[in-house]
C-alpha cells in the first residue's frame, strides 16, 4: 500500500478499535444478574475481542509477527457466539445441535493442529470457514425466528454480525489471491466491521440502556 492508502486503512482499523471499545463499555457497564445470559456472555465476547484487537495493535507497532493470533479470534469467536446463540434457544433439539456442532468443531481442529502443527504460525483457511459456518447459520436462524416475533432483542445487533461474518468469511476463503485483490479485501473487512460495531451499539441504544431519568419521572405521573 501507498503511505495514503496505508494511513486510510489505518485509520479505518482504528475508527473499529474505538467503536469496540465504546461498545465494550457499554455492555459491561450494563452487565449484571438481570440481564439474560445470552447478553452476559456477548458483553464477555467484547472484551475478548478488545483484548485481541489491543494485543494485536501493540504487536503490529512493534512490527512483531501477530498472525498466529488470528486462530484465538476465530476459535474465541465461534466458542463465545455458539454459547451466545444457545442461551438465546428455546427448542431443547436446536440446543444439542449447537452443543454437539462446538465438540464436534474444537475436535476437528485439534486433529488439525495435532496433524499439521506448523499451520500455527500460517493463515488456516479451513479454521476460518469451519468456524464461520455455524455462527452463519445460527444467525440466520436467529432472525427467521425473529420475524413475526413482537420481542426484536438482539436483532440489531444479529443483522450486523450476519451481514459482517458472511462477507468476511466469503472474503478471507479467497485465500491467496493477487496484491490488487488482497488490499480490497483488507479494506472491505475493516469497513464492514465498523458497520457491525455501530450496529451492536445500536443494539445496546435501543434495548438495554437505562431510561434516562426524566423518562422515568414522566411514566410516574
Amino acid at each position: 500500500m501507498t503511505n495514503n492508502k496505508l494511513l486510510v486503512y489505518n485509520t479505518l482499523v482504528w475508527i473499529g478499535n474505538i467503536v469496540l471499545f465504546v461498545n465494550t463499555l457499554l455492555y459491561i457497564k450494563s452487565f449484571g444478574k438481570k440481564k439474560s445470559k445470552a447478553f452476559n456472555i456477548f458483553s464477555i465476547y467484547l472484551i475478548f475481542i478488545l483484548l485481541i484487537q489491543l494485543i494485536t495493535a501493540c504487536m503490529r507497532w512493534y512490527k512483531l509477527n501477530n498472525l498466529y493470533f488470528s486462530h484465538f479470534y476465530f476459535i474465541g469467536q465461534f466458542c463465545f457466539l455458539s454459547f451466545f446463540y444457545l442461551f438465546l434457544e428455546k427448542k431443547r433439539i436446536i440446543q444439542r445441535i449447537i452443543k454437539a456442532t462446538i465438540v464436534l468443531i474444537l475436535v476437528s481442529l485439534s486433529i488439525n493442529y495435532i496433524n499439521n502443527p506448523e499451520i500455527y504460525f500460517e493463515y488456516n483457511i479451513f479454521e476460518v470457514v469451519i468456524t464461520a459456518i455455524p455462527l452463519i447459520i445460527y444467525s440466520f436462524h436467529f432472525f427467521i425466528k425473529k420475524l413475526d416475533n413482537q420481542d426484536k432483542k438482539f436483532i440489531y445487533l444479529n443483522s450486523g454480525f450476519f451481514i459482517y461474518i458472511s462477507c468476511s468469511t466469503l472474503l478471507f476463503a479467497t485465500g491467496n489471491i493477487t496484491a490488487s485483490l488482497k488490499k480490497f479485501v483488507w479494506y472491505s473487512n475493516v469497513i464492514l466491521y465498523i458497520m457491525y460495531q455501530v450496529l451492536v451499539f445500536i443494539e445496546w441504544y435501543k434495548n438495554f440502556r437505562r431510561p434516562s431519568k426524566i423518562v422515568l419521572s414522566q411514566k410516574n405521573r
